[in-house]
């Protein structure tokens, strides 16, 4: 995927400036940045769920229009209770497939601990298990671009891995694997190349090798974070 000035505006308030960049299905990229950097208005142009987002995506070296791209991605938004639409998680996961199937809906609710709640309405559960739900959506929409807003938000750390060996799983097998995230133990458990946004803009991006590692401390110790 390939993206050449990029870029977004509320009025005359520029939340992202002419974003140029290429990621690559094996890279399993990582959207860092501070509060208010644009990582989550970025991931929503990529998508298609941004209206009027400037610049040229092109997917499978093809440029394609935000409707286009709508049906290429998968969104997983912060807030999960946007996009929890369903009677059930079984009718939830249904609505994201191209062609329903009960055997592989079962396989993703197991993996994620969520098959006992099957016939349960999203409603009824938590926010940890709605989370999972709106990633089982995902897994199951079998899209080429898939994008996780926060996916670990409201996790907790077992539940985190599971998340992070399914993310894993996706990028392994050639899916183009965004997220954006504030969770240093998620990046390090499966992503492979940082992208650093702030103000709107890329400061730096780099592979998360020894080094990246570092970089990557750096930037979480200067946030105050205890967890690195």
């Amino acid at each position: 995927m390939q993206l050449k000035n990029v870029g977004k505006s509320f009025g005359n308030q520029a939340i992202l400036e002419d974003i140029q960049l290429n990621i690559s299905p094996s890279k399993f990229t990582a959207f860092i940045g501070p509060n208010g950097a644009g990582k989550s208005t970025f991931a929503r142009c990529i998508c298609g769920l941004e209206k009027r987002c400037k610049g040229i995506i092109t997917i499978n070296n093809k440029v394609l229009n935000r409707k286009q791209r709508l049906s290429y991605c998968y969104m997983v938004m912060q807030d999960v209770n946007h996009q929890l639409f369903a009677e059930s998680i079984y009718e939830e996961l249904i609505l994201s497939m191209k062609k329903p199937d009960e055997s592989e809906i079962d396989l993703i609710l197991k993996k994620l601990e969520l098959l006992q709640f099957k016939e349960k309405h999203p409603a009824s559960l938590s926010g940890g298990q709605k989370q999972r739900v709106a990633i089982a959506s995902a897994l199951a929409s079998q899209r080429e671009i898939m994008i996780f807003d926060e996916p670990t938000s409201g996790l907790d750390l077992l539940h985190m891995r599971d998340v992070a060996k399914e993310l894993t799983d996706l990028s392994q097998i050639g899916k183009t694997v965004l997220v954006v995230t504030h969770d240093y133990e998620l990046i390090a458990s499966c992503c492979t190349y940082i992208l650093h946004l702030e103000n709107g803009m890329v400061k730096e991006q780099y592979p998360l090798d020894l080094s990246g590692i570092e970089r990557l401390k750096k930037f979480f110790l200067q946030r105050g974070d205890n967890s690195v």
